[in-house]
């Protein structure tokens, strides 16, 4: 009998460094893998954005 185990050298999510591209503030965010865009709401200036990994945030 086998059972399946995550590989912990590949988690489900990675922290991303992200700024906001309302104020600028720094965050870091635990961004699920695959996931191409992050709905984040920045606790400074309380907008809303929808990130992309490709966006260089």
């Amino acid at each position: 009998m086998t059972h399946e185990t995550k590989d912990p050298a590949s988690p489900a999510t990675e922290r991303v460094r992200i700024s906001c591209p309302g104020c600028g503030r720094k965050d870091h965010v635990s961004w699920p893998r695959d996931q191409a865009v992050y709905h984040w709401k920045c606790f400074n200036c309380g907008k809303e954005f929808d990130l992309t990994r490709d966006a260089g945030h």
